[in-house]
């Protein structure tokens, strides 16, 4: 495998750190563009409009408006209705007669003394005792009398235009039809009909209903509207694309349980101790093996510059500690410093993804790593360590052991960033540098482990390469969901 990774390298045929962190931003920001967008006001929008539309009371509503029409509506029943009775004999006398002058006459005449007086002298003429003295009496004789100034009265009267005109007009058909149709079911049914019909309200849904247009005038087809123009839009076309877009099953697959970029001014004390694990853990202080030339320095040897998390080795004079198995902690004067991190105390892997992007000067004297290990020295991992011509990573079981579980890469260029990851599952291991596989191998890890970041110096010192910088761009650590 190192040896078809080196051939690609070589080639140019490996995509460079640089190249998986625009894929990586490029990644995050689908994510943060669609998290944005599920939480717009145009989502909302959109989804409350498609629920709206969707619901079976728009729809019921929306059929009911294209199913209207005005035959066979209420509406044309009544006005119908109302037509039939405007042309009955009944209703149309009545109007004719009731809007006529000769009703106007003949009411004046009721109220007036001519018919007044006529009708007194009829009583008087038409009556029995009248009638006998009439009867009694010859023509001459009669002609001399009162009662013939009374008979000559009324012949008068009876003979005048208005009397004739009341006699004819209140005897005819029409009027007495009049008459009868006042106060009729009929003729409150046709006012009734009239009032309504011309109404605001009732020939408004009379052109409502006539209008082949009113479903495009609706509540419902604005909001119909308003749905397409978001669903047509960019901002949804956007959106579709994220949704389908295959990267981000990443973040269905994966969480980010560490996401180190060391923006801070200052190294984060809650996710690194300064310190050697084991050092610290049995007597709180830091320490060196036997054959290390440096004195781990804490946090002085600790830069962060530009978002980039540097770990010095410089040539300067230290007092620290030496683990000798045979006497303990011994104290020794160092002529070198460097810096050791850990995440016991924040952050432990026992399955998922961890990588990192990293950047360090090959040399034989100089050591720069990244490793995990637990509670106890080994096993320990690395996801990579330097060596003289490139980099090591495997998995050492036993201290100062070669095993089989480890391997070499060479031909890595010191000027460049790495990726280097590392897969776990099941107990099986998967080495990457740049996204292409190097190594695999099979382990057991019993309990989680914590990352180690160090420099180390050994032997004679190369001092021309100090001060020496081990640059970490950036750890992140992902788990399955």
């Amino acid at each position: 495998m190192s040896i078809v990774f080196r051939l690609k390298y070589a080639l140019g045929l490996i995509p460079s750190a640089e190249q998986l962190d625009v894929k990586w931003e490029n990644l995050i920001k689908m994510r943060d563009d669609l998290s944005r967008m599920e939480n717009s006001v145009e989502l909302k929008k959109y989804t409350d409009l498609k629920s709206l539309l969707d619901s079976s009371s728009f729809q019921h509503h929306k059929r009911e408006i294209e199913s209207l029409q005005y035959s066979g509506s209420e509406e044309e029943i009544l006005i119908k209705e109302y037509k039939n009775l405007s042309r009955s004999s009944a209703i149309k006398n009545y109007l004719k007669i009731s809007s006529s002058p000769r009703l106007v006459r003949f009411q004046e005449i009721l109220k007036g003394s001519v018919l007044k007086s006529f009708l007194e002298l009829q009583k008087e003429v038409d009556s029995l005792e009248f009638q006998k003295r009439k009867d009694a009496l010859k023509k001459k004789e009669f002609a001399k009398t009162e009662d013939f100034g009374v008979f000559k009265k009324f012949n008068e009267l009876k003979k005048s235009d208005d009397i004739r005109f009341w006699h004819k007009f209140g005897h005819s058909e029409n009027y007495h039809s009049y008459l009868k149709t006042i106060g009729s079911a009929e003729l409150k049914r046709w006012e009734e009909l009239k009032v309504q019909t011309a109404s605001e309200e009732f020939n408004t849904q009379v052109a409502y209903l006539k209008d082949k247009q009113r479903f495009k005038k609706s509540e419902e087809y604005k909001s119909i509207l308003a749905f397409n123009e978001i669903d047509k839009g960019k901002f949804m076309a956007d959106y579709r694309k994220l949704k389908k877009a295959k990267e981000l099953d990443f973040f269905e697959k994966w969480n980010i349980i560490l996401d180190e970029n060391f923006s801070d001014k200052e190294l984060n004390a809650k996710r690194w101790q300064a310190e050697n694990f084991l050092g610290f853990k049995m007597a709180g202080v830091s320490f060196s093996q036997e054959n290390e030339m440096q004195c781990f320095n804490g946090v002085k040897n600790v830069q962060l510059v530009n978002n980039t998390l540097s770990l010095l080795a410089k040539k300067e004079k230290a007092a620290g500690k030496i683990w000798a198995p045979s006497l303990g902690f011994v104290p020794k004067n160092f002529e070198y410093t460097s810096s050791i991190l850990n995440s016991s105390e924040f952050y432990r892997i026992k399955e998922g993804v961890i990588e990192t992007k990293a950047r360090f000067r090959k040399d034989a004297t100089i050591t720069s790593a990244f490793s995990l290990t637990g509670e106890h020295p080994f096993p320990q991992i690395d996801l990579f360590r330097s060596i003289k011509n490139g980099v090591g990573l495997g998995i050492i079981e036993k201290g100062g052991k070669s095993s089989s579980k480890y391997k070499k890469i060479a031909g890595l260029n010191d000027g460049n960033f790495h990726v280097f990851r590392l897969e776990i599952y099941e107990g099986m291991l998967i080495w990457k540098i740049n996204g292409s596989e190097v190594f695999r191998s099979t382990t057991y890890m019993n309990e989680p482990m914590f990352i180690n970041l160090l420099t180390s110096l050994h032997g004679n010192v190369n001092e021309h390469l100090l001060p020496h910088r081990f640059e970490v761009d950036w750890i992140r650590c992902f788990a399955q969901k």
